[in-house]
């Protein structure tokens, strides 16, 4: 008998331990999407957001094969602001992400589903179908660590989803 009011306390314990995880992952999730908004306008959520266009993510890209490379990342960003005036931890998430996509590694920050698909392009047109390959592998390992921190990956796994059908 005293062996199930232990066992009971425990699965109380542990649905309330459940609960208390959700509600963290919702509070890490909206913290994520204010961190981004304040990132992009250079710490004031007051500023609008900084668009970035087709030239700013190709212009990301062909610095971060200096990254892919082995250039030092922080010397690449600075001169990526420099060139196109973005904020520096944009430029920093861009170029994390794409050396994770030439390499077939995780990268932790998220860039935009437009993004994605134009370095999924341009990755196949230069590196070939293994390129693309550890391109995808890359965003399938992203989504995965985004779903553990409780983000939603809809646009991205849209992108993903795609490009890994043409494979």
């Amino acid at each position: 008998m005293q062996y199930e009011t232990i066992i009971l306390e425990m699965l109380a314990r542990i649905k309330k331990l459940e609960e208390d995880v959700s509600i963290l992952k919702q509070e890490q999730s909206t913290f994520f999407a204010m961190h981004s908004v304040e990132e992009e306008s250079g710490g004031d959520s007051t500023v609008p957001r900084q668009k970035i266009t087709d030239e700013r993510i190709d212009i990301c890209y062909s610095y971060a094969k200096r990254v892919y490379a082995g250039e030092n990342i922080q010397k690449v960003a600075d001169e990526v602001v420099e060139e196109t005036g973005m904020n520096c931890s944009t430029v920093i998430m861009y170029l994390y992400a794409i050396n994770g996509m030439l390499k077939g590694t995780v990268y932790k920050r998220g860039i935009s589903a437009k993004a994605t698909r134009r370095y999924f392009d341009i990755i196949f047109r230069e590196y070939g179908s293994e390129g693309l390959k550890k391109a995808v592998l890359s965003v399938g390992l992203h989504i995965n660590y985004q779903k553990e921190c409780g983000i939603t990956t809809n646009s991205i796994e849209e992108v993903y989803n795609e490009y890994k059908n043409k494979l």
